[in-house]
């Protein structure tokens, strides 16, 4: 009796050690986290990045601004509060909070249901909106000091990284433009620069730039068709700007591509970003 009693004990102790009552975990094979991302006063197609912290799984919204991110891995030994989090460089950071258990999806959750969908919708609060209605078939490289203009709105108080390019009390615009070419996906970065009376180059500069919300501005970017070198065609025409958002996760920045995802770069296009670009058709 004492030996069957003995070994009834060792076995609700192994069960405690491995079962918890408190997140009653249930084991499935797979299990999904979905849900649906809204952004506001969105002006393209732009998807938003979302990124599951701790199992660094990535994926992105579809055309209705659903995600939805499959674990099947249950080899991590994670357990307790992770963030999904969502992420459009010109708008502000969003996370969700979900609970696991060994590497699984609790059942103790207050975000999402039985099936792992999140039980609100995201609404995503835009920082600036980004829009150019310029479109023409000029060849550039036949103009005189062209410039293309973006309208821009601030719906939050922000601060951003931009490229200036200043020149005494003659010139003060700013400068840093991305031509893609979707046709054969090509990029050109191009940044203004001019040769002073003295003789002296003077490049532009990255400066700070605060934005007051309602703000209601235009930002002039000034092109050199010297310092362009673009085949024919017809390209879309990005400004480059940084919003200094106040938190990133560093595994979020790794997944989108690393920081130079943010800088002037090829890649910044990669980054997704709700903004309007300029049309342009050189011949």
């Amino acid at each position: 009796m004492k030996t069957a009693l003995f070994h009834i004990i060792i076995m609700l102790f192994c069960y405690s050690c491995t079962s918890n009552p408190l997140w009653n975990d249930s084991y499935k094979s797979e299990e999904k986290l979905s849900g649906k991302i809204v952004l506001e006063s969105m002006n393209s197609d732009t998807k938003t990045f979302v990124w599951l912290e701790g199992f660094d799984i990535h994926t992105q919204t579809n055309d209705q601004g659903e995600f939805s991110i499959v674990l099947n891995d249950f080899s991590k030994d994670i357990s307790g509060s992770l963030n999904i989090y969502y992420f459009v460089h010109n708008y502000i950071l969003d996370s969700t909070s979900i609970n696991f258990v060994n590497g699984r999806l609790s059942s103790n959750q207050s975000q999402i249901d039985n099936n792992g969908s999140l039980l609100e919708t995201i609404y995503l609060k835009k920082i600036l909106s980004c829009f150019s209605n310029y479109q023409s078939d000029l060849n550039i490289m036949e103009s005189n000091n062209p410039t293309i203009d973006y309208a821009i709105t601030a719906h939050r108080s922000a601060s951003i990284s931009q490229y200036m390019f200043i020149m005494g009390d003659s010139i003060n615009s700013r400068s840093g433009l991305i031509f893609y070419n979707s046709i054969d996906d090509s990029k050109v970065l191009h940044r203004f620069s001019k040769v002073n009376s003295d003789g002296i180059l003077i490049q532009d500069q990255l400066y700070p730039v605060d934005i007051e919300i309602s703000d209601e501005l235009t930002w002039t970017y000034r092109i050199d068709p010297n310092q362009l070198s673009l085949s024919a065609g017809e390209y879309e025409v990005y400004p480059y700007f940084k919003i200094e958002h106040s938190y990133l996760p560093i595994g979020l920045v790794n997944a989108l591509g690393g920081t130079n995802m943010f800088e002037f770069d090829e890649e910044y296009l990669n980054l997704p970003c709700d903004m309007v670009a300029a049309s342009l058709t050189f011949n």
